[in-house]
């Protein structure tokens, strides 16, 4: 019987595919997103509805066939009662133990399984394959804790709307339609204080319902708010620790915690007073019901078992009524929820590429940049119209002061940011033009800030390769000066080595460690071009020097384009490049920079332990 079941509800489970991408973008408003979804869910939203009306139609029959029982037995003799009734009562004992059951297992089977367990999936998996899309720089925008919080919760914001307008307004609506036309089949003017009391029902929730919207909405973002704040304090506690005293921590979360009671309090005003007035409103149907029915009894125009079906409706649609008020209300809320979460999700793509975009042919990696211009969309800062050419296996360094667009223009290669102006080319072929992922995949880079992911120190050496030995690991480990330090690690569960977690950002590590992480990642990665942003900038004089004579090996016939501060880091290279208020100002090798006694001799003289004064 149990492996009868599991084969049943992986039946229900396995109905449509939850990982189904052939839709389009995701839109920005609430309907056409919500109607993006319904195509690979189309199968078990209409099978939804019929196993719904099907379970409400039952429900109705039964208190219908309840009130004839209660006429059957007041009318009947006890000598040939079950002569007459015994097979009508036993096709009705079947009803209740067989289809009645039936009816419900398949619309829970349906609703819960079928519906609840893929259309999350769906809608998050969706959701994800777009923001992966977006840009470096998109992201900068944003907390990531309220984006990723967004990402979850859209997911249940979807399928609770698809679900709850099913299962309790679909019920609800049958059920109604039921009760009117069994009530208008004895006497139309049964039907009359239901059609009223529908009606008004109507009036008040059109009413209520885009103020209910726009007050979820605002809760919702004043949730994501407080979200991103935790996220963001806990991310840099070090630093709140480091700088700001504890009263003035506790006093960003107070008013963020302030913000959402008091959107909150909005959403339960509504709340309480729509409720309250709906309740006034059911006694329209019980009264109008019960008074009306016992009233037709006493004129001898009802029988004793309609008037006790009537009561029964009349307290099964009071219930009825709450539980679909309290479904439209949730439904409601979930739209204002969604209408808040795709002011993230459903963003274009800030840096779109067709899907038939092709591939970077990188050759032997030589870059063209030609009158490259990009202020992050202000006045100043960035880079103001650069041209460089970089032979392909050429070593260029990138000096300059803070702020002079080194960083930026790293930015740029990557693509990480779509150049206001001018263009860059890698191999002949602008990069603008050619798939992004392969023009990264042809790119290897250390920044300063080596920031791993919390996992194994294995997993992020590995990170996007697959078909690698422990070989061809350990040695790029060691070349990274690496493997020592790696094999003596030991994480809080007690795994080992290069099983060892590494924490949030690989915080577990010191800064050193998490460079020479990063290093072997490159190292083992072997693109054609390298890029080292203060590469070295987190090591020790003698760590350092021991990886410097790794790296010479490493960059050998790969083009380098090497960021420091540290001067004699880069002063081997084939050319310096000196960048000041966004424009290149100087270039030419260690030598013939000193000799020509400009800025980048002025910063050779100044630079106290081997950096460059930023003043």
């Amino acid at each position: 019987m149990k492996g009868l079941y599991e084969r049943i509800t992986r039946f229900f489970l396995n109905a449509t595919d939850p990982y189904d991408l052939s839709g389009a973008a995701p839109h920005s408003t609430v309907w056409p997103y919500l109607k993006s979804h319904f195509k690979p869910l189309r199968r078990i939203l209409i099978a939804s509805v019929i196993v719904t009306a099907l379970a409400a139609a039952v429900e109705v029959w039964l208190i219908q066939y309840a009130g004839q029982v209660i006429d059957t037995l007041a009318a009947s003799s006890l000598e040939n009662f079950w002569e007459t009734e015994g097979w009508g009562l036993l096709g009705a004992a079947l009803v209740v133990f067989l289809f009645r059951p039936l009816a419900q297992f398949l619309r829970l089977a349906v609703n819960d399984i079928s519906l609840q367990c893929n259309a999350a999936n769906l809608v998050r998996w969706r959701a994800y394959d777009h923001l992966i899309r977006q840009s470096v720089g998109w992201f900068q925008e944003d907390l990531s804790g309220r984006t990723s919080s967004r990402l979850v919760d859209i997911g249940n914001h979807v399928t609770d709307i698809m679900y709850k307008a099913i299962n309790a307004v679909g019920f609800g609506l049958v059920y109604m339609i039921g009760v009117v036309v069994l009530m208008a089949g004895t006497d139309i003017w049964l039907a009359l204080p239901l059609l009223l009391w529908l009606g008004l029902y109507i009036s008040i929730l059109t009413w209520v319902i885009p103020r209910m919207v726009n007050a979820q909405r605002r809760f919702q973002a004043a949730k994501s708010a407080l979200v991103g704040t935790v996220v963001d304090g806990f991310s840099n506690f070090d630093t709140l620790k480091l700088f700001a005293p504890r009263n003035q921590i506790a006093a960003d979360l107070h008013t963020r915690l302030e913000d959402t009671r008091q959107r909150l309090f909005e959403t339960r005003q509504i709340s309480v007073a729509l409720w309250t007035t709906l309740i006034m409103l059911e006694a329209v149907v019980m009264v109008g019901f019960i008074g009306y029915g016992i009233w037709l009894w006493s004129t001898d125009a009802a029988t004793i078992g309609l008037v006790s079906a009537m009561i029964a409706l009349s307290l099964r649609i009071t219930t009825m009524a709450d539980w679909i008020l309290d479904s439209v209300w949730w439904v409601f809320r979930q739209v204002g929820s969604l209408r808040e979460a795709l002011t993230t999700i459903g963003q274009p793509i800030a840096i779109p590429q067709e899907d038939d975009t092709p591939e970077l042919d990188v050759g032997a990696g030589g870059i063209e940049i030609k009158d490259l211009r990009h202020h992050y969309g202000q006045k100043q800062g960035g880079l103001d119209g650069i041209s460089l050419s970089i032979k392909p296996g050429e070593k260029i360094g990138l000096v300059g002061r803070s702020g002079s667009g080194k960083s930026t223009l790293v930015n740029l290669i990557l693509r990480f940011f779509e150049a206001e102006q001018g263009s860059i080319s890698v191999n002949g072929q602008d990069i603008r033009d050619v798939d992004q992922d392969s023009l990264r995949a042809a790119i290897g880079m250390v920044a300063q800030q080596a920031a791993l992911l919390n996992r194994s120190v294995k997993d992020n050496i590995l990170l996007g390769h697959t078909d690698v030995s422990d070989e061809q690991l350990i040695a790029a480990t060691k070349l990274a000066a690496a493997h020592s330090f790696i094999e003596e690690l030991r994480d809080s569960k007690g795994r080992e080595g290069y099983e060892a977690h590494v924490g949030e950002r690989g915080v577990k590590l010191s800064g050193g460690q998490r460079q020479r992480v990063a290093l072997a990642r490159v190292i083992l990665k072997d693109a054609p071009i390298l890029i080292l942003d203060e590469a070295t900038s987190a090591l020790d004089s003698e760590v350092e020097a021991e990886i410097q004579q790794s790296l010479i090996s490493v960059m050998h016939n790969k083009t380098v384009i090497a960021v420091a501060h540290r001067l004699s880091t880069i002063a081997q290279m084939d050319r310096i490049v000196v960048l000041d208020q966004g424009k290149i100002v100087e270039q030419g090798t260690h030598e013939e920079l000193k000799e020509k006694g400009g800025l980048y001799a002025s910063f050779w003289n100044r630079q106290s332990g081997g950096f460059i004064d930023t003043e």
